[in-house]
């Protein structure tokens, strides 16, 4: 019998994707991310909420960044000094 499969919370998917697409560089610094609505249809997820929690936690540890009004934009990386 095939061992359960964890359930992963969707923001936890959605943060992994989005790690992916900047560490490939479809993402590069200074990209800005589609909507909440549009990642909330593109991620299917029911909620726009989840996607909102997935960017809060990614703009907390540095990796996207807001601007009110504008959008939510990919960090710099670390600078190699």
């Amino acid at each position: 019998m095939p061992a359960p499969r964890r359930f992963e919370p969707h923001y936890r998917r959605i943060i992994a994707d989005v790690r992916q697409k900047i560490a490939t560089g479809e993402w590069p610094p200074g990209h800005k991310l589609p909507s909440t609505k549009a990642l909330a249809e593109f991620y299917e997820v029911g909620s726009p909420s989840t996607v909102r929690q997935a960017i809060t936690i990614l703009i907390e540890t540095g990796e996207l960044y807001g601007h009110q009004g504008l959008g939510v934009f990919v960090a710099e990386g670390p600078s190699s000094s």
